[in-house]
């Protein structure tokens, strides 16, 4: 395998386990420290159970996330990082440093300009969107 497809298949095989919605979120979530499977639904805005339910199964299946049922009555079970996950978790809060938000309402006169540079973004930069880090919108 060529050099340049040994990186684009690490860099597939990265979107395919952090680019379902909510992955990245949810190891995120978890890198306070383990969390129930309610809590986490609560704290993550948009998060269905099922939804959850399947991140969850697909994080410990990559082995990000650790499951832990407690014999309490009724059994309490809770959720946590591997230490592999916290690895990565250290990485995407990293990332997360690079990322400035704005509040938009703030900066009058700009709100439009950010949504036509965003929408630029999209249409022009990448098919499928784009990540604007530091000063921009």
């Amino acid at each position: 395998m060529r050099e340049n497809e040994r990186w684009q298949a690490k860099w597939h095989g990265l979107q395919d386990v952090l680019g379902p919605k909510w992955s990245v979120h949810v190891l995120r979530l978890l890198s306070d420290g383990p969390c129930g499977f309610n809590e986490i639904e609560g704290e993550l805005d948009g998060l269905t159970a099922p939804m959850l339910s399947q991140r969850l199964k697909e994080l410990r299946c990559h082995g990000f996330v650790e499951r832990t049922v407690a014999e309490t009555s009724p059994p309490t079970t809770s959720y946590s990082l591997t230490d592999q996950g916290e690895r990565v978790a250290v990485h995407l809060r990293e990332l997360e440093s690079l990322v400035e938000l704005r509040d938009r309402a703030t900066e009058a006169g700009r709100v439009e300009d950010c949504l036509d540079t965003a929408a630029e973004c999209r249409t022009e930069a990448l098919a499928d969107g784009c990540v604007t880090v530091g000063d921009g919108c």
